[in-house]
């Protein structure tokens, strides 16, 4: 591992179940928060919230997800269990952590949080978290597997600047809240995600493959630690709804829902993401300290 710094947050290579990826970290003191971007996305993601966890002296770690950003990408069959084992070890590596996740880091985080059973996991903060969503977008990805409407896709001649130029306009409607002007760094991380129109049909055949794999349910999921469910209000992918069920789920958990953020409010609101995270630290160390 050889880290370089950039500003309070240094970035590493690391290893977790086998899969070399980057993990931007923060030095600090608690519990290690750990921190899961959504689909499409990478750990640069966090680094507003980040900032703001070193300033206020926790330690926290960042990563991308297998196949995302500069992780080594997935390997053939179900993607699900190639990111619950990656989560695993994360949680194991160090642990004590607090898990959040966005949109599908979301789902791992809360996956996680429900198979722990070492305690390693003191608590889990979910933000627009996507899986009980049954919304229409979230029927369509889940009816069919669509191969072949993909198969077509890769192969349409669609210059590079288009794709790009779609990127940027998907980002501005459907990561960020409405009126929230992007940051051009994660746009163009974005488009190093999506740079080709092969590479969105191959986004959007593997989404559709997670969705399926996760059809409106956890199963039987059970989380102790303590739980905050978190949604921007103004997400134009996964409705509230979908937020709800899983605080119902869920026993004991505590739901916030952001007025004016969006798919990504820690890109929208760091600092009230931070303060919440912040504040669900401090209530897994009470119950740490209870039990």
């Amino acid at each position: 591992m050889t880290p370089s710094d950039h500003g309070a947050v240094t970035v590493s290579t690391r290893e977790y179940a086998g899969v070399r990826t980057r993990e931007l970290a923060v030095g600090g003191t608690g519990p290690t928060i750990v921190l899961l971007h959504g689909y499409c996305d990478s750990a640069d993601t966090w680094r507003g919230v980040l900032v703001r966890l070193a300033a206020a002296g926790r330690r926290a770690v960042a990563v991308d997800l297998p196949g995302f950003g500069l992780a080594d990408t997935r390997l053939p069959g179900p993607l699900s269990p190639q990111f619950d084992v990656f989560a695993d070890a994360l949680v194991t590596a160090h642990g004590p952590v607090v898990l959040v996740g966005n949109s599908l880091g979301a789902a791992t985080a809360v996956r996680a949080a429900g198979r722990d059973r070492s305690g390693r996991v003191a608590g889990v903060m979910t933000l627009d978290e996507p899986i009980l969503a049954r919304h229409w977008l979230a029927r369509v990805a889940r009816w069919r597997e669509y191969a072949r409407l993909f198969e077509l896709a890769a192969a349409l001649p669609v210059p590079d600047r288009m794709v790009h130029w779609f990127v940027r306009r998907g980002v501005a409607r459907f990561v960020y809240a409405p009126g929230v002007r992007p940051d051009p760094a994660f746009v163009e991380s974005a488009i190093r995600s999506v740079p080709t129109m092969a590479a969105a049909a191959a986004r959007g055949r593997d989404a559709v493959r997670y969705a399926r794999e996760n059809r409106f349910t956890h199963g039987d999921l059970a989380v102790t630690c303590p739980a905050l469910i978190v949604h921007g209000a103004r997400d134009r992918i996964i409705p509230v709804a979908a937020s709800r069920a899983l605080h119902a789920l869920l026993p004991g958990s505590e739901l916030v829902v952001l007025p004016h953020a969006g798919h990504c409010p820690q890109l929208d609101e760091p600092d009230t993401v931070t303060r919440l995270l912040l504040g669900l630290v401090e209530r897994a160390h009470a119950a740490e300290r209870a039990g």
